[in-house]
């Protein structure tokens, strides 16, 4: 029953696929409740859909997304944002595989995606917030098949939400640049990936932190023993040469980049400023210099009052 929609989702390419039941998330609810975060997304399916819950059925898939091998001329991003318009294409053509198969599809609906992975059975939760799947670590994309059916002898429910965690070797919080994971867990609004939608209020002492990051942060995730056997994937060729150093702040490829992830000119090259003070490259200096007068303050407070200049003439890294 139901056994063409998993079938559809090996096709597509994701490694597996199990159904779960429509009931709310509440175990994940009350943690992020508990640490006063905000929830982008709801918890409920049967609000999200305005179904029936037992009309319900959430099928939660996986796909590798392997670690990303960034040369040290270019600026980095994470691998999870590497995959981002690819794991939406594929969300969309399981969802139109799903309807053309009769089923009644929800699209477009938020729900906590990890946590209906780990009701599925797809793996458990690690301290520093990801999935950690067997056999593929963190480095894993969910996608949540939203169906109005309803759920077959085998999905499973609520009892399943509980996770074990992923051990206490303590690893990723060792590794955290901004000390966001502690012993409770990860405090998303310290990681360097928040910071990078508010450069603004970034503390100084974090500059030399950020590396070469333009977007996301696997620095906890490439210490994960639970990763160790992970290799690593040389970006697109095209990426390698637009994410050169030089060239994202000459003038980003917006059109190449927007290929593979969703981000706006002044994010990279605010980022690509910081990645040269970083580096220390002189060879870089006069293209920072050159945003002293740029009309754009994020940019232009980047340059100077970041001390990205500064930096790179002390060459200090």
């Amino acid at each position: 029953m139901q056994s063409d929609i998993r079938d559809a989702a090996l096709r597509l390419g994701y490694i597996d696929a199990r159904p779960v039941t429509g009931h709310p998330f509440d175990v994940w609810n009350d943690r992020l409740q508990r640490t006063g975060r905000s929830m982008p997304f709801g918890h409920d399916p049967a609000k999200a859909t305005k179904w029936p819950r037992k009309k319900i059925t959430l099928w939660v898939a996986i796909a590798p997304t392997p670690p990303m091998d960034w040369p040290v001329e270019c600026g980095e991003i994470g691998a999870f944002y590497m995959c981002s318009r690819r794991r939406r294409a594929r969300l969309a053509a399981w969802e139109d595989a799903a309807a053309a198969l009769g089923y009644k599809v929800k699209r477009g609906v938020m729900l906590p995606e990890r946590a209906a992975a780990i009701r599925a059975g797809l793996g458990v939760h690690g301290l520093n917030g990801p999935l950690i799947a067997p056999g593929y670590g963190s480095f894993v994309d969910i996608a949540v098949l939203v169906l109005r059916a309803a759920p077959p002898p085998d999905a499973r429910g609520p009892e399943h939400d509980l996770s074990p965690g992923c051990g206490d070797c303590g690893k990723c919080i060792e590794a955290c640049p901004a000390g966001a994971i502690s012993a409770n867990g990860v405090d998303t609004r310290l990681c360097l990936r928040s910071y990078m939608n508010r450069l603004h209020e970034l503390p100084e002492e974090y500059y030399p932190k950020m590396e070469r990051r333009i977007l996301g942060c696997d620095a906890c995730q490439l210490v994960c023993p639970k990763n160790a056997a992970l290799a690593r994937k040389q970006p697109p060729a095209d990426m390698l040469d637009c994410m050169k150093l030089e060239n994202l702040l000459a003038g980003p490829d917006m059109a190449c980049i927007s290929k593979y992830v969703q981000l706006d000119e002044t994010s990279v090259k605010a980022q690509a400023v910081l990645a040269a003070a970083n580096t220390g490259r002189r060879d870089l200096l006069p293209l920072v210099e050159s945003l002293i007068d740029c009309k754009d303050e994020t940019l232009r407070d980047g340059a100077v009052g970041g001390g990205a200049i500064k930096r790179i003439i002390s060459n200090k890294i």
